[in-house]
């Protein structure tokens, strides 16, 4: 490889700034200029107009009708285009007259803002004239067709700015109003009466922030000016005098007045970016992800939320189409309608009144429902049912019994029938339009402690109700209900269950699946059960229980949505689980957002939007998990009281609630098919972490995605599919939100040596997370085409130079979209084990093995599936959740004095910094279930776990705490002797500057014998496989699960540790085989390729900004016992300016890196291995990132051998090599 050229296929990084241009968005993101149509939220296009700036301005001037001169800028650099919108064209075309790279300009200081001026007689009408503010309190004039400065004038205060806002259309009546280090607004006149040295005197100083000013802006119509500042405030400053006095630009500033504060308001959590000024509001976004609208007398109008992560970067305001755009740090841009009304009223927040119930003296409302689409039910203390119309506002008495007084429990069906239980165990049925044909029967002796509606599968309008009833002891009656009788109403009593015990031994929810007959069922202890009718007349136990799922307050809904069970709990998350043969199968768990800790139910549109309800402290919220966003919030008091919510009734939002014997009712804006427009969805709300590709998926169309897992410091993993033709565009697929901390690092593992390629994503593969709170997580994924594999036979192939053709960015359009988060159709398994906390309560507990019996043979069952619908993307992809690791360390105190000591387990505050993961014994069939993985840890071990696909467990089996220091990289590669057999090394890298290279056979032979053909993971215990796993350094692993049979190992006894005795102890590593020591400092990544049958590449990146490469080969010490030596080593001292965090080998002669200064080396690798191994290294190629803060590096190929890039940091960014 001679000289290679890379160029950019993608980028998703913050949009830095915005601008709008008729019924156009433009956004800047990256070197990016983005166009979109904001009526159709169409992304029309995307061109790089900048080389190696980001855009952090822009600034339009009308050119004509349907023609914008636009000036961008960023960082010291200016470029101007044309943009021309053609509205007559079918499809509302946009054309820009693409800018000449070689007239990019460069000025000498940073620029702060631009301003288009109106032509000058002194100049000549036909010089096109701009401002530039620069970094230093400077202005240029700048000639934009030659390209060049007329005048530069400084102020008298010279210092570096923070902001600066032109006042003026024209030189002579210029005024620049910036923002300085010390907190203040200095106001000048480059047009004024210069002194000495060419410096022109400060007009005023507004000073009062106690924080250096972010953002200025200026409002022409009224005179007013806004600051934003580091303090969290927002300053309204008026020119003294008569009633709205504007500034005039023409006279000095001592003849008109000066500017006077005004207002002063404090909403935003933190720093305060930018503000824009209309006639009647400030609007504000700030680093707490908020854009706030204010009216001029300080309240706040509406707060719009929906951003990920931190910060707001950038902010337009179009006061023709009464919109707001903002672009945010997770690279999403949002649009927002301005308020009608200059009214003080939260986005969210509804009005609300008291309904006066007429009630006899001593009496008051107990239990409050909803029905059906405009009622509100209300039992009172008295026995007496009162139905409230929201259409008329009027009262009306159902029914009055006082069995129902005193206690009294309400449930409403979705077709309006009404179930009432009594103290005495009586329950009542009946429609609301006919309560007169009830049915009532006495059931329990004691109390009915709980009655629910079953949710269906598939309910129509002619199905029946099905009605679960729960007394005392967990007995739970099931009673199916008839309409059409002559009595008008029919209940049967179908099946009777049995809750297991706890303390609070009632039910809470159910679910009926139609397909199978189950009954799940949630109870007040947080646990699902899952029941099957059974005939007899015992209690049916459940056949499965998730006991504790959602915690120890109690499931509040569980309900199915295209085939698939979703959980909610008081514990704040969301599960959603597959229904096998033998029960639910955990696939997702995931958290509506930190805080939100009592999540009542999720409901589901037509459309895919899901929403969330549920109360965060004393509010009771509607949240948007699509657009992330609050929708309704009304503060009642929190969620230990009757309520009911009307969601689409023809007034809106409706809840009512009681407080303080007193029914509440508050009108808030209808939260059905209220969707916000989104013109890019979000990536990630924080840095990214990690990138691994996971293979090509082909859709229906022969068009090829390529699969990514991204990770990220906001604890999601992301599955997402980048389409190369015939646009560039980023499709969300899935996201997974398991982790409580930061996911560090993840690693790939094909699952099968199938005869398909490794890199077709339908393939499943095996992904490992870890990060903090030594969090390590094991799920399958894999991706397929929507309509199925089938559809492909037929399909046309492509030819090859349309499949390799790379497209340039410049000529593509991406963006970003996001599927529902809850809906993942899921690949059908082979066998449906239970998840973590299962316990099979029909089990007799004194079979120690039964548990484990009944998992084995659920691997027989298969799941049930159902057709999907069709989703927005044309690839699907299947996540299927297998096991989860945690350290935990174990404490021994004293609860009194003298009493014995007990043993307590806390979470290890250890972050897992790097993965590798490899199938065991490839080529071996008794060894095809399991996957080793070795962890760099930040505690200074590195581990290796294994992981048996057969009962879906992670172990811990061999740590190292050679390197004492932080582990930051590991990596692994095989070597084979001439015999065949195969060895297995892994490496890693340290803060301490050393590399190792160890050999793992022996450990990994501890796991699988060669003697044994059927071989579970060990549980490496000497006497008992119930007794704790405990390391050398006083952690001990905590997993939930069955344990498996151990084996009688004599490579296993020979290599334990025997540092706690009595304990279970873990395969400890000594000494690495070979030991590098080239770094100075930290090595932050190490890559190897195989270079022949006997020698190795090793590259290695670090702290120290140097690439070290080191020449491996394999000896033979004794017969069939390989030995590692150093045969060369070469270096680039000075690979790159700041840190390197990614290295990766190419090929034999091609290495490439990666490092915080924004830059990708590609470096020529000058291999000679005789008559004596030498390398050397050169300097191939360099290219510009855009993406801040780079984390990672990934690499694949495609089928014609195309290379791809991929980095991330604060955004994505993946291109393309030509090899020349």
């Amino acid at each position: 490889m001679n000289s290679s050229i890379m160029k950019t296929e993608y980028m998703s990084a913050p949009v830095t700034a915005l601008a709008f241009a008729g019924d156009l968005l433009l956004a800047g993101e990256g070197p990016c200029l983005h166009l979109y149509d904001v009526t159709s939220t169409e992304h029309l296009q995307v061109h790089q107009v900048l080389k190696h700036a980001n855009i952090h301005g822009i600034r339009t001037d009308d050119g004509g009708k349907d023609c914008w001169n636009v000036a961008l800028f960023g960082q010291k650099t200016l470029q101007l285009v044309q943009i021309r919108h053609n509205e007559s064209a079918v499809h509302r075309e946009s054309v820009l007259v693409r800018p000449d790279h070689h007239g990019e300009c460069e000025v000498h200081d940073w620029i702060w803002d631009v301003c288009w001026l109106l032509p000058h007689q002194t100049l000549g009408k036909d010089v096109r004239q701009l401002a530039l503010a620069l970094g230093h309190n400077t202005v240029v004039l700048w000639d934009a067709k030659a390209k060049r400065s007329i005048r530069e004038v400084h102020c008298q205060e010279k210092c570096i700015l923070y902001c600066a806002h032109f006042i003026g259309s024209s030189w002579p009546d210029l005024v620049l109003a910036a923002g300085t280090v010390f907190r203040e607004v200095v106001l000048w006149k480059p047009f004024g009466q210069e002194e000495d040295q060419d410096c022109v005197s400060v007009l005023q100083r507004i000073t009062g922030h106690q924080g250096v000013i972010f953002s200025v802006c200026y409002h022409p119509p009224t005179g007013r000016l806004c600051t934003a500042s580091d303090d969290r405030s927002v300053r309204l400053w008026q020119v003294a005098g008569p009633q709205q006095q504007v500034l005039d630009t023409r006279k000095d500033m001592g003849t008109v007045g000066q500017f006077e504060l005004v207002l002063e308001v404090y909403g935003h959590g933190s720093r305060v970016w930018d503000v824009q000024l209309t006639q009647d509001y400030i609007i504000s976004v700030g680093e707490d992800a908020q854009c706030i609208v204010w009216n001029m007398q300080g309240e706040i109008v509406k707060a719009f939320r929906g951003h990920r992560g931190n910060s707001i970067w950038s902010l337009a305001v179009s006061k023709q189409l009464q919109l707001v755009a903002t672009g945010g740090g997770d690279t999403s841009i949002r649009l927002w309608r301005l308020p009608d009304s200059a009214t003080p009223q939260s986005e969210a927040v509804g009005t609300s009144s008291t309904l006066d119930l007429p009630l006899s003296s001593g009496d008051f409302p107990r239990s409050l429902a909803s029905c059906l689409d405009h009622l509100f039910l209300v039992v009172t203390d008295q026995g007496s049912l009162y139905s409230y119309n929201t259409a008329t506002c009027q009262w009306s008495l159902v029914l009055q019994d006082p069995v129902y007084s005193s206690y009294s429990l309400l449930e409403v069906s979705t077709q309006g029938m009404v179930a009432m239980g009594s103290l005495a165990g009586t329950i009542k049925v009946f429609f609301i339009s006919k309560p007169s044909a009830c049915w009532e029967t006495a059931v329990y002796d004691g109390k009915v402690l709980s009655l629910t509606w079953m949710e269906q599968s598939a309910e129509t309008v002619a199905s029946p109700g099905h009605l679960l009833s729960c007394g005392p002891e967990g007995e739970v009656i099931w009673w199916t209900t008839y309409t059409g009788t002559e009595a008008g109403i029919a209940v049967q009593k179908t099946a009777t269950f049995q809750l297991p015990y706890s303390r609070q031994r009632w039910l809470t929810c159910a679910l009926l699946s139609q397909a199978d007959s189950t009954v799940v069922c949630g109870d007040r202890r947080g646990s699902l059960h899952c029941y099957r009718k059974q005939e007899g007349g015992q209690p049916t136990q459940p056949f499965q229980s998730l006991l504790g799922i959602h915690g120890k307050t109690g499931v509040t809904s569980v309900q199915m949505y295209r085939s698939h069970v979703y959980s909610t709990g008081r514990d704040g998350h969301y599960r959603q689980f597959q229904l096998c043969g033998t029960g639910q199968q955990l696939l997702k768990n995931n958290r509506v957002y930190k805080g939100f800790d009592w999540l009542e139910k999720l409901t589901f549109s037509e459309g895919g939007e899901v929403l969330a309800m549920g109360f965060h402290t004393s509010n009771f919220v509607v949240w948007s998990l699509s657009t992330n966003e609050p929708l309704l919030q009304v503060q009642c008091g929190g969620g230990h009281r009757a309520w009911g919510i009307l969601p689409s009734s023809c007034q809106g939002a409706l809840f009512s609630y009681i407080k303080a014997r007193s029914i509440q009712l508050t009108k808030g804006p209808s939260i059905s098919g209220n969707k916000r427009l989104i013109l890019k969805d979000s990536l990630h709300g924080r840095e990214i972490t990690c990138l691994k590709f996971l293979g090509w998926a082909t859709n229906n169309e022969g068009a090829q995605h390529a699969i990514c897992a991204t990770s990220s410091e906001d604890t999601t993993i992301n599955i997402v599919a980048l389409k190369y033709k015939p646009l560039s565009e980023l499709v969300v697929l899935d996201s997974i939100q398991d982790h409580i901390s930061s996911v560090r690092c993840l690693a790939v593992c094909p699952q099968h040596a199938t005869s398909g390629s490794s890199q077709c994503a339908s393939s499943p593969k095996l992904l490992f997370s870890g990060g903090g709170r030594a969090q390590l997580k094991c799920y399958r994924v894999s991706v397929s085409s929507r309509c199925g594999s089938g559809g492909g036979r037929n399909r046309k192939q492509r030819s090859k130079k349309d499949t390799c053709t790379a497209q340039n960015m410049e000529t593509n359009t991406q963006q970003i979209r996001h599927l529902p988060k809850v809906d993942v159709p899921v690949k059908e398994t082979q066998g449906c084990t239970s998840v973590d906390r299962l316990s099979d309560t029909s089990a007799s507990k004194s079979d120690p093995g039964n548990n484990r019996r009944v998992q084995e043979e659920s691997t027989d069952d298969h799941c049930d599936t159902t057709d999907t619908e069709p989703t927005t993307s044309d690839v699907e992809c299947h996540i299927e959740y297998l096991t989860s690791h945690n350290l935990v360390e174990r404490r021994k105190r004293k609860k009194k004095s003298g009493a014995a000591q007990l043993e307590e387990e806390e979470e290890v505050e250890m972050r897992y910094m790097a993965l590798t993961a490899w199938q065991g014994r490839q080529g071996e069939t008794h060894a095809a279930h399991l996957y080793f993985v070795a962890a760099a840890c930040s505690d200074g071990f590195l581990r290796l776990f294994v992981y048996d696909d057969r009962d879906r467990r992670m172990r811990l089996f061999c740590v190292s705490d050679f390197h004492h220091h932080c582990v930051l990289s590991v990596d692994h590669f095989f070597t084979t002797t001439p015999d065949g057999t195969m060895h297995t090394y892994v490496i890693s890298g340290a803060t301490d500057g050393q590399t190792a290279v160890w050999n793992v056979t022996p450990f990994l032979s501890s796991v699988y014998h060669p003697t044994h053909h059927d071989i579970r993971v060990p549980e490496m215990v000497e006497a008992s496989a119930k007794v704790p796993q405990i390391l050398s350094t006083g952690t001990t692993e905590s997993q939930d699960g069955t344990n498996a049979s151990t084996i009688d190992s004599p490579v296993l006894k020979m290599k334990l540790n025997s540092g706690f005795p009595g304990k279970t102890s873990k395969l400890k590593m000594d000494s690495p085989d070979v030991l590098l020591k080239n770094h100075q400092s930290g090595v932050n990544a190490v890559s190897i390729r195989r270079v022949d049958s006997d020698h190795y590449l090793l590259a290695s990146g670090g702290d120290d900004n140097s690439l070290q490469v080191t020449v491996l080969a394999v000896q033979e010490d004794t017969p069939n016992e390989p030995v590692i030596v150093t045969m060369a080593t070469s270096s680039v001292l000075s690979a790159h300016a700041a840190t390197i965090t990614g290295v990766h080998i190419v090929d034999n002669c091609t290495i490439l890196t990666t490092s915080v200064d924004q830059r990708m080396n590609m470096w020529k690798c000058q291999l000679i291995l005789k008559p004596t191994t030498q390398c050397h290294l050169s300097f191939l190629h360099g290219k510009f990132c855009h993406i801040a803060d780079i984390a990672g590096l990934e690499c694949w190929n495609d089928e014609c051998g195309q290379l791809y890039i991929a980095v991330c940091g604060h955004g994505i960014q993946i291109l393309s090599s030509t090899h020349l």
